[in-house]
Parts: structure tokens; sequence; C-alpha cells
């Protein structure tokens, strides 16, 4: 089965031929995954379902930086803090949570030595950062058994939310190639990228020195109005700057992408910015960084806080809408007792209203978290489009049940009964804009285009069920109708099914 086939009737192939990298998600290493990763795993998914809907070879990477966390001064202040407050039994337990205890006690003695007028730790931990850099072996394998057991923690959750992913990658899984890339950065773009001390390190003279003078190695893109972004610290460690320039040519190399995408919030604006320009500049870079780079930004969750007050991390979000929605549902014990698996079913309608809050607006709009009206069954929310397809998926059954009414063959069915009736009309009409709305889609990177065309749908399809009724119409004689009208349903349905699961949500059948 082809990417684009398992969502059925909008797919199309115009990306035949062309394969995307994205890059989405990308928790961190010493913190649980919290709602604000949320919103790049959720887009990101989306956006990945749509260029596979589109005929494109899709290639779904969680990029790892000291998000998945492995890089950077922070990895150093955590190696530091494990060797003071680890313990192998709690590691093994609940990896994300103890590298996260640790990350904090140990950021709080930094805070307490700074107050005294010392530096210990945070120098310690940069000195364990660059012998990481350089390839000490025994750090290099703390890190990689942090980082290790971090993704299979993080692997479970990507399976509760339905994401998948064809490759974890990390900075540090990338050779920084620092002195080739400044050297490349000076020589041939000479007045477009030399060398500077920004101000926050400023030790010299500012000219083309190296990093041996205890300088700092930035790229001047002030005649961009991009700034000056530092490549390299005086102390010879690296940026993550260069790492992403290292890594987007690597990358390249590796899967000779004709686009890559980054799911990062708005705040990385300037950075992605910078990257792409200093990339530009590089005569032997192997690839247009201007035609195949894109930056897919997004505003914030404002208000992500638990009823305690504390930063609420994706698991508390998913457990209190699972339990919402098991509640809604034991309302209706009937209903109840005919559903096959409570718990996941429970669990699936909340994932759905999560996902949904954080798909219905513009991607780039922040918006405030609202746990009351993520779980509400009331207005354009997740489960009210679960309703939608499970009332269509109950409506089959009880006229197969019935009236003895199935569909067994399309030749047979006369569609032209429908066009008499205006509410029928307006929903053909309407699944026939599907395609278009996919193709749309892709083209703004809007997720908020197919939620929108879904909610239209739910509502087109609620305002027809007492004008076009199906149930008891095969008693009146009139079977070639009922046939007609179970199609214009079931194809709602189809197509309300495949618009959810490219939203990456499950379409249940019963709820």
């Amino acid at each position: 089965m082809s990417q684009s086939s398992k969502y059925g009737y909008g797919t199309n192939t115009l990306g035949d031929g062309k394969r995307v990298v994205i890059e989405f998600s990308s928790p961190n290493i010493a913190k649980p995954f919290h709602a604000g990763h949320m919103r790049s795993t959720v887009i990101g998914t989306v956006l990945s379902n749509l260029y596979a809907a589109n005929g494109w070879e899709v290639i779904r990477l969680n990029y790892a930086t000291f998000s998945l966390g492995d890089w950077g001064t922070q990895y150093g202040l955590l190696a530091v803090g494990f060797e003071k407050y680890g313990s192998e039994e709690e590691l093994e337990k609940d990896p994300i949570q103890h590298l996260f205890k640790v990350y904090v006690a140990i950021n709080n003695d930094v805070k307490v030595e700074e107050t005294q007028g010392r530096y210990d730790t945070k120098e310690r931990a940069k000195d364990y950062f660059n012998r990481l850099e350089k390839g000490d072996p025994p750090l290099t394998a703390i890190w990689k058994r942090f980082r290790e057991l971090s993704i299979f923690e993080y692997i479970k959750t990507y399976e509760r939310l339905g994401v998948q992913f064809d490759v974890y990658a990390g900075e540090s899984l990338v050779p920084p190639e620092i002195g080739k890339r400044k050297d490349e950065s000076r020589n041939t773009t000479r007045r477009k990228a030399k060398t500077a001390a920004p101000k926050a390190e400023e030790g010299g003279n500012g000219t083309e020195d190296t990093p041996d003078d205890g300088l700092a190695l930035a790229v001047d893109l002030e005649e961009f109005n991009l700034g000056k972004p530092v490549l390299q610290k005086p102390d010879g460690s690296t940026i993550y700057m260069v790492r992403d320039i290292a890594g987007a040519i690597d990358r390249y190399n590796k899967y000779h992408f004709d686009k890559m995408l980054y799911v990062v919030g708005d705040q990385q604006n300037l950075h992605f910015a910078q990257c792409f320009k200093i990339l530009s500049l590089l005569e032997d870079c192997p690839f247009d960084a201007s035609e195949k780079l894109e930056h897919i930004n997004f505003g914030r969750v404002e208000g992500m806080a638990t009823r305690s007050g504390d930063v609420v991390f994706l698991k508390e979000i998913l457990d209190v809408a699972q339990e919402t929605m098991m509640n809604q549902m034991k309302a209706s014990p009937d209903r109840f007792s005919a559903i096959g698996d409570p718990e996941l079913t429970s669990d699936q309608i909340g994932m759905t209203a999560v996902k949904v809050q954080d798909m219905r607006a513009k991607r780039i709009m922040s918006y405030p978290f609202d746990w009351n009206r993520m779980t509400s069954f009331e207005g354009d929310t997740g489960p009210y489009l679960q309703y939608a397809h499970v009332r269509l998926c109950s409506m089959e059954r009880k006229v197969g049940l019935e009236d003895d009414l199935t569909i067994t063959s399309l030749e047979s069915i006369d569609t032209s009964l429908l066009l008499s009736t205006p509410k029928a009309r307006e929903i053909v009409f309407y699944l026939a804009a599907f395609p278009d709305v996919v193709r749309t889609a892709l083209k703004t990177h809007e997720p908020s285009n197919l939620v929108t065309y879904c909610f239209k749908l739910a509502h087109l399809i609620s305002s027809a069920w007492e004008t076009i009724v199906v149930k008891g119409l095969v008693g009146k004689g009139e079977k070639e109708l009922a046939e007609a009208r179970l199609l214009l349903y079931i194809c709602a349905r189809n197509v309300l099914g495949s618009a959810m699961r490219m939203l990456s949500l499950t379409p249940l059948e019963r709820m």
C-alpha cells in the first residue's frame, strides 16, 4: 500500500518521485514530555500525513538537540548532577522523571553558588561538555545511555498519540566539522560571512582571528538584517547553529530530499532565518537552501498549568481527558455496555479532544489552554467529530439490522434520486470539494484547513438527519431511494474518516 492510498478518497499523486524530510517533536532528555512539545508533534504528524496523501515519500525525523536533549552545557550539568544525585535504581524505574529531578537539583546548586560568587559546578559542566564534544569515551557512553532510555520512554507516549518516526537523530550524531565550516564561511563568502567577536564575548578587535586567539567566531549577517549569529565560543566549544548547518548538509547527502521542513515554534524564527542564509552563502553547499528548506513555525499554548499551578505535562493532559471522557460515556449505560474496550475508546476520544483544540486555529496563532472546552461535547470540539462519525456508523448498522439494507453494488444505485433534495445536493458538492481541501492544506501547511472541513461536514450531516431519512423507506416500497441515501451517508462517513486520519485521529465506530 502506498503512503497516500491508506487515506482513501482525497489523495493524489502530485508528489510522486519527490521526497520530504520533516523534523518535528524533539522533547528534552532531562524533562518530561510537556505540552509545549505537543504542538510540534501534532502539527508535524499532520503535515507528514498530508505530504503522504499528496504522493510524497515522507521521512519523519525526531531531531534531538538538548531536545531529546543530547548536547550543550545543559548536558554537562546533567552529567555532573547525575554523579551527585543520580540513582541507577530510579533511572531504570523512570528515566525521564529521575533525570528531570537530577537536572532541577543541580541547577539549584548552580543558583546557590552564584549567590556566593562561585561557579564551580558551572565550570565543571563546561569541562564535561568540551570533553564530550571531543569524544571522551566515558562521557559519550553516559550520554548514549541517557538518550536511549529517554527515547524508549518517549516512544510509549508517541504510541499513545498514534505518532511514528522513521529516524531518531540528534546533534551529536552529526560531525560538527567546525573548522571546515568556519573556513568555508570565510573563504567562500568573505564579505558576507566574516568573523566577528559579539559584544557578549568581546575579547579582541573583531577581525578574522582564529578561535585559538580566544575570540568567539560569528557570521556577520547584518546586511540581511539577521545580526551576527555566533558559531563557536571562545573556549572552542560549538554553538548549535553550526551543528544545524552541518546537520542539514548531512541529511541532504543521506536522503537527497526535495524539501525539508523544520516544525519548530516561532521563538526560533531568527535562528532558522540565520541558518538558512548561511547555508545559501556557502558556495559548496550541495543544495539550494532557499528552495529546499522551510521553517514551519507556530504560536504558543498559553496558560499551560495544572490545577495546582505547576507546569503541565502531556501525560496529565491525556489522563485528565481520558477520565473525563470515560465519565461521559458511563452516563449512558446502554451505549457504554456496547463498547468493546472502554479504556481505549475513552483514551481515543480524549486525545481527539486535545489534538483538535490544538489544530482548530491557524498554527501561527497562540491560544489559551482551556480544560473545560477541551473535554466538552458541545460546539466544535474533538468529541463532537467523533460523535458525528459514530452516528454515521450507527445509522448504517441499524438500517442493516432493521431494514436489511446494505450496499452491495454501486452500479445498481440511482444517485440521481438525491438531486431532488437540496440538503443532499449540498452534501454531495461538499464531499466533492475534499480533494481540493487536501491540496490547499498541503500548500499552506495548515492543519486547521482540514479541521474546518471536518466540522462543516459534521454540521451538514447533523442538519440532514431529519430531511434525508433512510430508516423505514424500505417498508414503504422506496428501497431505491433508501439505497441512494444510505450511499450518501456512507460516503460522508468515509470522507470524514479519511480527513480525521490525516489529522492523526482514530475514527471510532462506537462511543
